[in-house]
């Protein structure tokens, strides 16, 4: 009997170096040498794992993508019984659902890459506008008397905090910065009463 393929580990694990580089140096600072060295393979293992430039950048896309895609309906099933504006910023401020900041990191590096990567633009708004819409829809349900537009510039600004202290999050910045950011999102979300 012949020993099991490690070829999917492998890759997981390239693909997880490759995220760290990415992550670190951007996404065209992310050298092969770079992701080897992380990943403690040689060079040309890297490509057997996961192929020429543009397949790589695809898989780590897919990857980032996957991830945030993941976090939101993950959310969305954990307000399906707490549709409140204020349990779904606890729901993006809970500790418990910080997400590995290196998506966050690398879906910045992706965006500014995407000229480069045809089709990655529209992959990268469809996952990010699916948080926004989660976001808006959570507003519409809290405040029917507000606008559909009212209730997206809130969406907007509420997940335009989150994502500013999620991107710091490797700094590990003072924890005040976080509740500031939390009680920013809180009074946001409340602005929409006045217009109730």
């Amino acid at each position: 009997m012949g020993r099991p393929s490690v070829q999917k580990q492998r890759k997981a694990e390239v693909l997880d170096a490759f995220l760290t580089c990415a992550s670190k140096y951007g996404i065209e600072g992310a050298t092969l040498e770079r992701i080897a060295s992380e990943a403690g393979l040689k060079r040309p293992l890297i490509r057997h794992h996961l192929g020429n430039r543009d397949d790589m950048v695809k898989a780590l896309s897919e990857y980032v993508i996957t991830g945030i895609n993941s976090s939101v309906e993950d959310m969305r099933a954990a307000l399906e019984g707490y549709p409140s504006a204020k349990d779904f910023i606890d729901a993006l401020y809970a500790p418990e659902s910080e997400t590995d900041p290196r998506l966050n990191i690398v879906f910045q590096s992706l965006t500014h890459s995407a000229d480069n990567y045809p089709g990655l633009r529209q992959e990268l708004i469809a996952a990010m506008q699916s948080l926004f819409d989660l976001a808006s829809e959570v507003m519409q349900r809290n405040h029917p008397n507000a606008t559909k537009a009212e209730c997206d510039i809130v969406a907007q600004g509420v997940i335009g905090l989150y994502l500013t202290m999620d991107s710091l999050s490797p700094l590990s910045p003072p924890s005040d910065w976080a509740h500031s950011s939390y009680f920013a999102s809180l009074r946001l979300a409340n602005s929409l009463l006045e217009t109730s």
